[in-house]
């Protein structure tokens, strides 16, 4: 049913939240990843259709987090986390959400500080996040992603006056990322820009027009990752009451093939399930 977008709608409040990231604060852990266990959370992430799967993965981890200092570790919880949120939201298990990509945006936090210290000695200082966010080198693109992505979920959570308190922030690291790679995790720069645009357009600049070329590009560099359909049509598709492409968007997600992309299947089945839901 195209109503009001599940995910684009926020509720309006009177005042924003903030998000305490602590930049000053060093990462205590000191030891290095055990390969074995690592690898036994690993083969669990692989099976993270299954919940149960996924979520005995995010425990592993994280007691492996306990002691270790790894930036890559701290990103894989930063994801991990994230999809768990994305569950839990699509549950309507609030609390669960909330607390989820809370974990996410901490571990993203985490694995900043190691992998763009000079980042985190910026923001430490307390310059802009925009002016701090370009000094985060290449190899902190997985952190960067998925802090952006916590973020702003966590920050739609909190109405629509943290949403906009972040949103600039969260476009520079997108910006970043794409600067990088265009194509990181399935063109998620152009899908993040796609929706952006969307939720932007008559309240803070952004344009319609641009959302479609936007999404346009995501589909067509990845095809096979399904969410970008579903945005599309509960962003865009929404905001210009254009019901019949809303429908082909998500009947075309609804019919493919989610192990297309053995690596994102599980994300990609969640996306089929959000997809039949707005249909109904």
């Amino acid at each position: 049913m195209m109503g009001v977008a599940v995910s684009a709608s926020v509720a309006l409040s009177g005042c924003a939240t903030q998000h305490a990231a602590k930049w000053d604060e060093k990462v205590t852990a000191t030891g290095t990843v055990d390969a074995a266990a690592a690898g036994d959370a690993d083969s669990l992430w692989a099976q993270r259709k299954d919940e149960a799967k996924h979520m005995e993965a995010i425990a592993k981890w994280e007691a492996l987090a306990a002691t270790s200092a790894d930036a890559v570790l701290y990103a894989k919880l930063s994801r991990a986390w994230y999809f768990a949120g994305e569950r839990a939201a699509f549950a309507d298990k609030n609390d669960k959400r909330d607390e989820a990509y809370q974990k996410g945006l901490d571990w993203a936090t985490k694995s900043l500080k190691l992998s763009a210290p000079e980042f985190a000695k910026s923001m430490a200082e307390g310059k802009s996040h925009a002016e701090s966010i370009v000094k985060a080198p290449k190899e902190s693109i997985d952190a960067m992603y998925w802090y952006a992505s916590n973020l702003g979920k966590w920050a739609a959570a909190k109405g629509f006056a943290t949403r906009l308190r972040y949103k600039d922030d969260i476009k520079a690291t997108i910006d970043h990322v794409k600067s990088f790679d265009e194509k990181y995790f399935f063109a998620a720069p152009w899908r993040y820009l796609g929706g952006y645009e969307a939720q932007t357009a008559g309240l803070a600049g952004g344009s319609l027009d641009k959302s479609e070329e936007n999404f346009k590009k995501a589909v067509e560099l990845a095809p096979t990752y399904l969410g970008t359909k579903v945005l599309w049509a509960d962003y865009l598709c929404v905001k210009r009451q254009d019901k019949a492409t809303f429908e082909k968007l998500l009947k075309d997600v609804v019919a493919a093939n989610a192990a297309a992309e053995p690596d994102i299947e599980a994300e990609n089945t969640l996306e089929q399930e959000k997809a039949k839901m707005l249909l109904s």
